[in-house]
């Protein structure tokens, strides 16, 4: 009888080298569930007002909110949206978190808000190359800022790095920047970067839906591919809230 010469690989140390050496890594979230849910949107509601007195929850921004605060304590009963079929559907915690809406919907503000809240309670994330927790805090940088770092340096070395990244206003910058003679559409080069990664969270705001044709033309199949993947889905409908602040004035 013929002996087999097959070789069979240890599955155990496999897998530590792929953890030693790094390969697909990723983070831990930590679930806070002591929380009760309208005193979070009347703490929301607070820290909004510091800035416009007339900021409000309601029912075009709720589901944004409601869901954000459930991604931030890290509870996994957050609910996003389908961004083909808007449909309500479970969110991900190990996705980020992509804001589309109307110029003036508070999308914006949504951002920047959730960033004062997950402070105010201390959220912790932990990556795969730390030791200990760390702060969930995403620097927000707005979308034109980032292109305009690339045109001053020719390189966006920082913004690719971030474990967590706060994206303003996507679209909204030019699509071509030009640096030494060489012309770089840098968001698509950023959120396809990020977008192959596991171990970053991105969060965006845009007055592009995922799904729309305007993305997929400035940015590619790629990164719109790679965006449904990254980020749970929510949509600020409404008219703008500035202009009718301005009326009620």
């Amino acid at each position: 009888m013929a002996m087999s010469n097959k070789v069979m690989i240890d599955i155990g140390k496999v897998l530590q080298f792929v953890k030693a050496r790094g390969f697909f890594a990723g983070f831990e979230r930590f679930r806070v569930d002591n929380y009760d849910m309208n005193n979070a949107l009347e703490v929301i509601t607070a820290i909004g007002r510091t800035r416009s007195p007339h900021f409000v929850i309601d029912d075009e921004n709720r589901f944004a909110y409601v869901n954000f605060i459930k991604w931030c304590h890290g509870d996994n009963t957050m609910k996003a949206l389908d961004p083909i079929t808007g449909e309500e559907i479970q969110g991900d915690l190990k996705r980020g978190i992509y804001i589309a809406g109307n110029t003036g919907s508070g999308k914006s503000w949504c951002l920047e808000v959730m960033l004062v809240y997950a402070q105010a309670w201390g959220f912790k994330i932990r990556f795969e190359e730390d030791k200990d927790s760390r702060p969930l805090f995403w620097a927000i940088n707005r979308a034109d800022d980032i292109c305009y770092e690339y045109l001053n340096q020719g390189e966006i070395h920082r913004f690719k790095k971030m474990q967590i990244i706060g994206i303003q206003d996507l679209g909204q910058e030019p699509k071509e920047t030009l640096y030494m003679g060489n012309r770089l559409n840098v968001l698509q080069q950023l959120l396809e970067y990020r977008g192959d990664r596991g171990d970053q969270l991105t969060l965006i705001t845009s007055n592009l839906r995922i799904s729309s044709e305007t993305l997929k033309r400035d940015y590619g199949d790629r990164v719109q591919s790679r965006l449904v993947e990254m980020c749970n889905y929510f949509e600020i409908k409404g008219k703008d809230r500035r202009k009718m602040q301005k009326y009620e004035q």
